[in-house]
């Protein structure tokens, strides 16, 4: 009940970010927005035999990702001015907490969508975000390669050519060892413990249930104004509030149920 309170705060918010002084002006529609949550697809296969690059360039077919381990999935832009970064330090640092390993439990694959970038940007945002350790991996591609990754794992996102920017909902896809999404963590309110019971879903081969439909989309615009006017700075606050009620709760009923 708790989770699914917070899940609501995040309820639709979108997100901007005052990149600069002047403001600018989105080109995609306000009405196209409720389009770019998550497509669930749960039980369906990755298309494995698609060819990604590696932070050096050489090729990397995603299906070398599965085998043994479920696989953490996380579409990114490298140059995002909003959530991305958010999204991939909250996926290390519950990861870290959890008595799992990378590479011996489970893979992180963050999929850079901006068929631009190069491996030299891979490799920066790999080092800013902890995702430069065997086991996870930033990876690029070709615009055909990435889009047909991101359709099978039902992650909508487009160019803004506006602005430059990528929209695109927030959140997680867990995929089987064999390349089947077993389940979606949207949105940033999930915890540690949904990541963990996810893996060991995944690991076994499960597919578990839709997730709340929570659009948290990593966008630098806010639709009812067609600006960039609402800090991304806000939005965090707002995360981390709800992030401490949430604690200050989990405790709280804790200590009762011990004093019982």
């Amino acid at each position: 009940m708790i989770a699914r309170a917070t899940a609501w705060i995040m309820l639709g918010i979108a997100v901007a970010w005052p990149a600069a002084a002047t403001r600018a002006a989105s080109s995609i529609p306000a009405a196209d927005f409720a389009g770019f949550a998550f497509d669930q697809r749960l039980g369906a296969r990755l298309p494995l035999d698609a060819v990604l690059q590696d932070t050096s360039g050489a090729p990397v077919a995603l299906g070398s990702l599965f085998g043994r381990v479920p696989l953490v999935l996380d579409f990114e832009y490298d140059r995002c001015t909003t959530l991305c970064g958010t999204v991939l330090d909250q996926v290390t640092a519950a990861l870290a907490a959890l008595p799992l390993a990378a590479g011996r439990d489970y893979r992180l694959a963050a999929i850079d969508i901006d068929a631009s970038a190069t491996g030299q940007d891979a490799a920066a945002f790999a080092r800013a975000h902890g995702v430069d350790q065997p086991g996870m991996a930033v990876l690029t591609g070709d615009a055909a390669a990435l889009a047909r990754v991101a359709q099978a794992a039902g992650f909508p996102y487009r160019r803004d050519p506006a602005t430059g920017q990528f929209a695109h909902p927030a959140g997680l896809v867990v995929a089987t060892p064999d390349g089947r999404i077993s389940r979606y963590l949207p949105g940033l309110s999930w915890r540690p413990l949904d990541l963990r019971l996810a893996l060991v879903e995944a690991a076994d081969g499960g597919i578990g249930t839709p997730a709340d439909r929570i659009l948290l989309l990593c966008y630098c615009y806010d639709p009812l104004t067609g600006q960039y006017d609402v800090a991304i700075g806000r939005l965090l606050q707002i995360v981390g509030a709800a992030t401490l009620v949430t604690l200050a709760a989990t405790v709280w009923l804790a200590a009762r149920r011990v004093a019982r």
